[in-house]
């Protein structure tokens, strides 16, 4: 049985969320409430480095905009003097850098990694989140994190997540924002050689890669990676600037109403630009992500 086959039979995957690495956590909340993303309070981060130790400050911290369907993360460095895997991606750019997958147990994925002989490593993360539409109280979010090798896969920072407590997360007042956004959908990479980066992507999520019109979709349970060519990334996103490829260099997110999310940008000043059915906003506008929405 082929290594694709045999995850697929035991394990479904969804893209659960990606992160926004940003140099200033302050300019970066602002430039995404700008956008129209209603983004929780800020939220630092906790691990345990390994079993049986106690979680303490990593250093980072974030804000999220939580969708109907995943979320997306604005993290930056809160403490200097802790060693925070946020110092190495600002310091190599500004932009997209962690991808998520989300698993519904994190021991079926690291039963998975380990038979492939994928190197990982398994980190137990938490962190404090307001809760209650005042945020009235702290409750405590666990995340069973499951990190792929950088040396392995050094197109982005990849791992399989599960949350151990979901509702701390996915609150109601949370779910609404001012763009229209219900849900991340797609993560963009751009790379030299788009077959090769989908095929090793398809090798280590389990899904068989697809081909479109400008390069390859590797689908999950819900939302999907796609990897293009440096080229075509420049063209479609209207952008003279791309991150050391192969790298992901975009998001992309479902919306109730297009003209209302088009109408919301014209208010709050932010250039767009079309792309076929797509709204797409520079990655200048967005701390080095360029983000498309569509219906």
């Amino acid at each position: 049985m082929s290594a694709v086959a045999d995850v697929r039979t035991t394990m479904t995957f969804d893209l659960d969320h990606c992160a926004v690495a940003v140099r200033s956590l302050d300019a970066g909340a602002a430039a995404y409430r700008r956008l129209g993303f209603n983004l929780t309070s800020r939220s630092l981060h906790f691990a345990a480095r390994r079993a049986g130790a106690p979680s303490e400050p990593v250093g980072s911290g974030n804000h999220c905009a939580m969708f109907r369907s995943g979320y997306l993360e604005i993290i930056g460095i809160t403490d200097s003097t802790r060693n925070s895997a946020v110092k190495d991606m600002v310091a190599r750019y500004e932009g997209v850098h962690t991808v998520a997958i989300g698993c519904a147990s994190a021991d079926k994925a690291l039963a998975g990694l380990e038979r492939r002989s994928v190197p990982f490593e398994a980190v137990r993360l938490e962190r404090d989140a307001a809760f209650g539409p005042h945020d009235e109280e702290a409750r405590r979010a666990i995340f069973r994190n499951l990190y792929v090798d950088r040396d392995a896969f050094p197109e982005a920072r990849l791992l399989f997540i599960e949350h151990v407590t979901p509702e701390v997360l996915w609150q109601p007042h949370l779910l609404e924002h001012p763009n229209g956004v219900i849900g991340i959908e797609q993560c963009w990479f751009a790379a030299p050689r788009p077959r090769e980066t989908a095929e090793k992507f398809a090798t280590l999520f389990g899904v068989a890669v697809e081909g479109w019109a400008h390069g390859f979709r590797l689908p999950f349970s819900r939302g999907a990676l796609l990897v293009q060519s440096e080229s075509y990334a420049r063209a479609s996103f209207a952008t003279t600037w791309l991150p050391p490829v192969p790298a992901p260099i975009g998001l992309g997110f479902k919306v109730a109403a297009l003209q209302a999310t088009e109408a919301f940008l014209k208010r709050s000043d932010v250039r767009f630009h079309y792309v076929g059915n797509a709204l797409v906003v520079p990655s200048g506008e967005a701390c080095g992500a360029a983000l498309r929405f569509f219906e």
